[in-house]
């Protein structure tokens, strides 16, 4: 399973590919109707995950960024939940630069390659999928904090975000 391990031009048949591209669209989903959204209700608490969508938001975004340093072998960058609150401008900046991470990284770096989180040991494959499934919890999360907050009604329902929701959007 050397080489690349995502063929971002074709969106039909790489899971990776198709899970990855799939968490940025519906990521950026959530992003645009948080915009919706004043502080008070981004940081209003619920029993549900992180408790707020803006906490549920970052945490997402700084989980990705973490294992893409490692994925990379790189350097950790800061945990972006430390530096917290993050207005949304800053949290989409943040989501555009982890994605486009994202599909460079998992487009040029083999799979079968093991490496390490002490105390752990991991493939790329692992990681990226990893990645992908922390990501639709949290999303799961948010969008119910959303619901939660009055966005997404009968007469106006939030997007389906599933995967098969997603590829009703491409050209096949």
């Amino acid at each position: 399973m050397s080489g690349p391990v995502v063929d971002t031009d074709n969106l039909n048949t790489n899971a990776f590919a198709i899970l990855l591209a799939h968490a940025r669209w519906a990521d950026s989903l959530l992003l645009d109707h948080a915009a919706k959204l004043t502080d008070a209700q981004l940081d209003q608490p619920f029993d549900i995950g992180l408790q707020t969508l803006r906490a549920t938001i970052t945490h997402n975004i700084a989980a990705m960024r973490a294992w893409a340093d490692v994925y990379a072998e790189r350097p950790q960058r800061p945990w972006i939940e430390d530096e917290a609150p993050h207005t949304l401008d800053q949290l989409r900046a943040m989501h555009d630069e982890t994605h486009t991470d994202w599909a460079d990284l998992a487009a040029r770096l083999p799979l079968d390659t093991v490496l390490e989180r002490p105390p752990r040991k991991f493939t790329r494959a692992h990681i990226l999928a990893h990645v992908t499934t922390h990501s639709i919890h949290h999303r799961a999360q948010a969008f119910n904090i959303l619901r939660h907050l009055g966005v997404g009604t009968v007469s106006e329902p939030l997007p389906p975000l599933s995967v098969t929701g997603w590829a009703q959007t491409l050209p096949l």
